[in-house]
């Protein structure tokens, strides 16, 4: 679970398009990209200019969830989340928080502002816990993720993706529900959920609605029998199914977001997502995942895959629409 700093630090700055989905005044899950296939994957919400720049300095070590995260201030005084790398791939969320960012991004639904830092080295570290093993004597790191924090952000809590929230029944909730199993994200507890208050130029306010942590992606997810969830996997994540086909007028899906019955969604809000979707491309895909400090094989690999799934979506979604 993040805690409510790591909260406070989520960044969406989404670059505005025509508008958000038609729900409570103030509250917004989704806004349009405009054309999709132009977006820069590689940079997500973020940019070059506002890339961490070391040298780095420790404030904290955070200890809440499961991962080894760290506290830290950049060269430019900027506030950073930091997640460390481990050295087992099973336990690493790094490169598919990362990854899964820009895709979610790129569609038009609020991620966090975050990078990959290959290497580098904090100052003043002391103390460490759980991140002790994952830091060098002279503060010195490997693979990390960056995640900015903006203080003109303020954590309002946490939300459902399925039930008991301002979207239900929206083509935009579905689609984000769709993005959460292309992608083998399993872990969207309300916990991993969050909604932040964001002060616009007219002085008014807003409440975002995202997903905070992207980290257990492109793997195993749930529902399988004698399967346990996985994350950044390719083998598992190229083997998992992702369709049983349409079943009364809804496309469904083999696995949940949550508990045990599969995702249904609307065939006329699948076409909306599909309409969306297939605007992006290959090379897109493989920014997002270089983006992510991915191996070129993984680049690759990944990349392929979920371009894979989103065309079998496309391809069910049109057969059956014709019908």
């Amino acid at each position: 679970m993040k805690t409510l700093t790591i909260f406070i630090g989520i960044c969406v700055c989404l670059a505005l398009g025509a508008g958000a989905a038609p729900v409570a005044a103030g509250k917004v899950l989704w806004r349009d990209p405009g054309p999709i296939a132009s977006r820069d994957l590689y940079w997500g919400s973020g940019s070059d200019l506002r890339a961490p720049k070391p040298p780095f300095t420790f404030v904290s070590e955070d200890t809440s969830g499961t991962k080894p995260k760290l506290d830290v201030t950049d060269a430019t005084g900027v506030a950073w989340s930091v997640k460390l790398q481990t050295g087992n791939p099973a336990e690493n969320e790094v490169h598919a928080e990362i990854a899964a960012s820009r895709i979610l991004w790129s569609m038009g639904y609020f991620a966090d502002e975050n990078y990959y830092v290959a290497e580098g080295r904090m100052d003043n570290v002391g103390g460490l816990k759980r991140a002790a093993p994952f830091v060098g004597a002279d503060g010195s790191f490997g693979g990390a993720r960056f995640e900015r924090r903006g203080k003109e952000l303020v954590w309002r809590g946490e939300w459902d993706l399925e039930k008991n929230n301002p979207f239900i029944g929206t083509r935009e909730l579905s689609g984000l529900q769709m993005l959460t199993l292309i992608i083998g994200n399993w872990d969207v507890n309300p916990h991993n959920d969050a909604i932040v208050r964001v002060r616009l130029d007219d002085n008014t306010t807003e409440d975002r609605y995202l997903i905070a942590d992207l980290g257990s992606s492109f793997g195993q997810v749930k529902g399988g029998v004698n399967e346990k969830p996985t994350r950044w996997n390719l083998t598992d994540y190229t083997s998992s199914k992702l369709l049983s086909g349409v079943v009364q007028g809804k496309l469904t899906f083999r696995g949940p977001i949550q508990g045990n019955q599969p995702l249904q969604i609307p065939l006329d809000h699948a076409r909306w997502f599909v309409g969306m979707s297939s605007q992006l491309t290959g090379d897109q895909m493989r920014r997002a995942f270089e983006a992510s400090g991915a191996s070129p094989a993984e680049v690759e690999g990944f990349s392929a895959q979920v371009m894979k799934r989103l065309q079998e979506l496309a391809d069910t979604v049109k057969v059956n629409s014709a019908k």
